[in-house]
């Protein structure tokens, strides 16, 4: 047998557990605030009642010629003559709303007014003359704790005989009073929690409105429909704050969905010619049927794979890149040495003039992965120059500069930021196997970023082309190596 789930305060949502919250609340507050009522009324009904019994009692003493003076625990045992019956003298003494009673030495009720009380029992202990008793000092008042009557006695001779005069003062009024109270705290209380509840769910509800309406429009939102936006409350709170922050990732969402649209057909596009130069190639050579053709197309086929090779490798370099940043073997580099080294690869290749200033400077990173900054950068100068390459290397500040300048035209103003794009060619009637893929300087900015360093495109001051790297250096004086010259 399956049991049945509990229903879980987790499953209620904000709007139900801000309810569940305000009706336990209210009800922590009601019973406590309800506690406290009663416990006061309670002792301020006795207290009142017990004021009223003094003073009636105060004022029976003085009738019966008692001198305040006297009074008992004052002077001893007070004695009093009226020459009256008990009866009488009750009759004379009674109070309206006060209970006057005569005890005997045994506790026993021998006159009272009014008459009704003599079968009264207020439990008043026995006391000798000169002794008095006060209901108040028992403590028993207090929340839902007062007692029928609230009395205080007086023993004193009365004619000669011992007698203790007892007066009270009733309490149904005060304790009808407190039960009233109670009653309604404990109906009013659930009514007040059930109250705040509602209107916390109704708060709570308008409140998370444009939360619903915001998550609605960005469940509508698909691939297919990303330049669309939710709507920003005017209000400056959180929800207006969550509703920029879901543009802005919809911002970001759309700009890389449509950085990968374009990469995608961009990297098609670049493989499909080299794959078709390929099939064309091979299906040449195998239509031959001496098979001299293989021998002549070998080198065909050789450079357009090792064109696609190199494509597939840069388009994995710029996949790690976005994905997960580029895995760089950071040490000490002599930049100067790679600057070298790399110069010394290409000098013998050159048709151009190739010309070097090198200072000696350190820097913290991968090596390897800055002299493919350095290939690519002087491979797009040996394209573009006319007859002459300038490399350059010092230290400016905190930052090591490389700058790679050519003869040829520099890159347009409104081109520098562009041509740091993927596969952008500035020159569109260039031939793809002598202009390359278009992903060099793409790949240089993304390892320079990596190094926190900047490339840019700009120009000499004579008006030449020129690319310019900026690198942090490792450090104050971490400077080694010779200075190279051309």
């Amino acid at each position: 047998m399956t049991r049945p789930r509990r229903l879980r305060p987790a499953r209620w949502g904000v709007r139900g557990r801000s309810a569940a919250a305000a009706a336990l609340l209210v009800l922590a507050v009601v019973a406590v605030a309800g506690a406290v009522l009663l416990e006061v009324l309670g002792r301020t009904a006795v207290n009142a009642a017990h004021e009223e019994a003094v003073e009636r009692r105060a004022e029976i003493l003085r009738e019966l010629g008692v001198p305040p003076g006297l009074l008992a625990g004052e002077a001893g045992a007070v004695a009093v003559r009226t020459d009256a019956e008990p009866g009488e003298l009750l009759l004379r003494l009674g109070r309206p709303g006060v209970v006057v009673q005569l005890l005997d030495p045994g506790g026993e009720v021998v006159a009272a007014s009014p008459a009704a009380a003599l079968g009264l029992d207020l439990d008043v202990p026995a006391l000798d003359p000169g002794q008095s008793h006060d209901s108040a000092d028992t403590g028993r008042a207090g929340l839902l704790r007062t007692t029928d009557f609230t009395y205080v006695a007086e023993s004193m001779y009365i004619d000669g005989v011992p007698r203790t005069l007892v007066v009270a003062v009733p309490m149904s009024l005060q304790q009808d009073v407190l039960r009233t109270v109670a009653l309604f705290l404990l109906v009013g209380g659930p009514v007040l929690a059930l109250l705040g509840a509602g209107l916390l769910w109704w708060l709570v509800g308008r409140s998370l409105a444009p939360v619903r309406r915001i998550t609605d429009q960005v469940r509508r939102i698909g691939t297919a429909r990303l330049g669309e936006r939710v709507d920003v409350p005017p209000t400056r709170d959180e929800v207006a704050a969550l509703a920029r922050t879901m543009n802005g990732m919809l911002e970001r969402l759309e700009a890389s969905d449509r950085a990968q649209r374009r990469f995608v057909a961009d990297a098609s596009h670049e493989l499909r010619s080299p794959l078709a130069t390929l099939t064309t190639t091979v299906e040449v050579a195998a239509a031959d049927p001496t098979g001299a053709s293989w021998t002549e197309l070998a080198p065909v086929l050789r450079s357009h794979a090792q064109r696609m090779g190199r494509l597939v490798e840069d388009l994995l370099v710029l996949a790690r890149a976005d994905d997960a940043g580029l895995d760089l073997r950071v040490a000490d580099t002599d930049l100067d040495d790679v600057v070298g080294e790399e110069l010394a690869r290409v000098r013998p290749v050159t048709r151009h003039e190739l010309r070097a200033r090198v200072e000696p400077v350190r820097v913290r990173g991968d090596g390897a992965r800055l002299q493919q900054v350095l290939r690519n950068l002087l491979s797009n100068a040996e394209r573009h120059a006319v007859s002459r390459i300038v490399v350059a290397l010092r230290a400016d500040g905190q930052e090591a500069v490389v700058t790679v300048d050519n003869d040829g035209p520099p890159v347009a103003p409104a081109d520098r930021e562009r041509v740091f794009d993927r596969f952008v060619r500035l020159d569109d009637s260039r031939a793809r196997d002598t202009g390359g893929s278009g992903l060099g300087l793409a790949i240089s900015r993304a390892i320079v970023a990596a190094h926190g360093g900047t490339a840019t495109a700009g120009q000499t001051p004579e008006g030449e082309c020129r690319f310019e790297v900026r690198l942090p250096l490792a450090g104050p004086g971490e400077r080694s190596g010779a200075q190279l010259r051309a």
